[in-house]
């Protein structure tokens, strides 16, 4: 019986946890917290191997409950090095 060993970012039974993030905005001294249901994606490597359309997914998701001042810029203009390691920043 041949077995597939599942990729990084597709693991068989991995159900993503949800996450909150916390960010200070010094502007308005106060605290920010932005809640995600699922983690947009699975871990450090999966981050790191993601092929641009999924980078820029992500980005995107994670754009969507983020304050303006906090979004991640994501545009054709920017590259893939500079989205993954505004993703981790946060």
């Amino acid at each position: 019986m041949d077995t597939v060993r599942p990729s990084i970012s597709r693991p068989i039974y991995y159900t993503p946890p949800a996450v909150a993030l916390q960010t200070t905005s010094l502007s308005t001294d106060s605290i920010i917290i932005t809640s995600f249901q699922r983690a947009p994606f699975c871990c450090h490597e999966d981050l790191v191997t993601m092929p641009r359309p999924e980078l820029t997914q992500v980005a995107q998701s994670i754009n969507e409950r983020l304050p303006k001042a906090l979004q991640i810029a994501c545009g054709d203009d920017v590259e893939d090095a500079d989205i993954r390691r505004a993703i981790e920043i946060l």
